[in-house]
């Protein structure tokens, strides 16, 4: 006991300022290497790329994924988010349903950049094969032309289009029915540019959207 008190008071002063110096060298270190490291939460937007062309994405896919990225300070705050995303490379697909886990290389980050967490970490993508039908375009003509007045003729241009998807909703698309021509009061013929409205959810037209419905009224 005596040679254990002996040795911890040999040299007391020098053994107090060591570990003085010690103690302010670790406080200094240890805050600078927290201070100069930061971690930041961003909801980047999912991009599907490279999907086949004879294929579709189907089904609720995520819009964003929740990523929390680490690094130096100086590089995590040079970072824009509206220039991140999560992209996803679809190029090899085949139809089917199947789960992808991403990880740092689906992100545009720098090397130096650290992925913390993402949620989802794990997606579902449901591809199938695309089909083509041509419908026909129709216009529903309501109310009435002015007294004396009536419609001679409708025509729609171009009178068909084609739709591209799924072959589940591709078998379900109706005639191209949902165009609304009002011609109330009418007592001359005219011309009117409208928007094709797609039916279903993961249908698509072809080529340009517009047609051209053609109304001709005449005296009676």
């Amino acid at each position: 006991m005596v040679n254990f008190r002996n040795l911890l008071l040999n040299n007391l002063f020098l053994k107090l300022i060591s570990l003085f110096f010690a103690i302010i060298l670790w406080f200094y270190i240890t805050p600078v290497v927290s201070r100069d490291t930061l971690e930041m939460n961003y909801a980047l937007p999912l991009q599907l790329k490279n999907i086949p062309d004879d294929m579709i994405v189907t089904g609720k896919v995520e819009d964003h994924i929740n990523v929390r990225l680490k690094g130096r300070q100086s590089i995590i705050r040079d970072l824009d988010p509206d220039e991140l995303n999560v992209s996803l490379n679809l190029s090899g697909a085949r139809e089917g349903a199947r789960y992808y886990t991403l990880d740092h290389d689906n992100l545009n980050v720098p090397g130096k950049v650290d992925v913390v967490s993402m949620n989802p970490r794990k997606i579902k993508i449901d591809i199938v094969r695309l089909m083509r039908k041509e419908v026909d375009v129709k216009a529903n003509i309501s109310g009435k032309p002015a007294s004396g007045y009536r419609i001679k003729s409708v025509s729609v241009s171009p009178a068909k289009i084609i739709l591209e998807g799924p072959e589940s909703e591709i078998i379900k698309a109706p005639l191209m029915e949902d165009i609304n021509i009002n011609v109330s009061g009418r007592r001359s013929s005219f011309s009117k540019e409208v928007k094709v409205k797609i039916p279903l959810r993961n249908l698509r037209i072809l080529g340009n959207d517009i047609v051209i419905i053609d109304v001709e009224v005449e005296r009676i």
